[in-house]
């Protein structure tokens, strides 16, 4: 567990700096309470092709990926007790209905027909949020959501469950949007 935390904190610091939150300054997108901490950090698809470039994936497997919205979620659990994550509880809805969230299932048949290193479908698997994790008392964790590139503005309902006999506790993070949002706009 700690290296995946280490690992996940070296991608963050690796594609984005501490002092910069994204291009034009803003904190951010996030939600607190006494429960949780959920903060929402978009890449741009410069960020994510540089980021892969690096860790020598091939063209192909960046050209698919810049279909695509990155979004890094940090999550730290505030109580004393275990939180669930489960990312089919998690609902991104625009204006225009239903965002559909790409889980972790979808990339490995396509990796695979694409023929990509193994080291590279690795490395990808690393840098996703689980779909499925627990969170221990005052764990942190952090990981990729990705979503299909969209211009459209939306929001997150994320559901996290506090074990039995209790309800779960939901985030809502307002005003998300791809930060390649305008460069979608451009191509449409």
């Amino acid at each position: 567990m700690a290296v995946r935390v280490f690992l996940a904190v070296a991608f963050a610091f690796s594609v984005f700096p501490a002092n910069v939150y994204t291009a034009d300054k803003k904190p951010p997108a996030s939600f607190e309470n006494a429960q949780l901490r959920l903060q929402l950090f978009p890449w741009s698809t410069e960020q994510m092709a540089a980021f892969f470039e690096a860790r020598g994936f091939p063209t192909a497997m960046i050209e698919e990926l810049s279909a695509y919205c990155f979004f890094t979620a940090s999550i730290k659990n505030k109580r004393n007790a275990v939180l669930q994550l489960d990312l089919t509880n998690w609902d991104f809805v625009s204006r225009d209905g239903r965002l559909q969230r790409i889980p972790r299932s979808q990339w490995p048949p396509l990796w695979k027909k694409m023929n990509v290193p193994l080291a590279s479908q690795s490395t990808f698997r690393w840098m996703l949020l689980p779909e499925t994790l627990h969170f221990y008392a005052h764990e942190k964790e952090g990981g990729n959501i990705v979503l299909k590139k969209t211009k459209a503005i939306f929001s997150l309902r994320a559901r996290f469950g506090l074990g039995e006999n209790t309800g779960p506790v939901v985030a809502m993070v307002n005003n998300l949007q791809c930060a390649d949002a305008t460069e979608v706009i451009k191509s449409q």
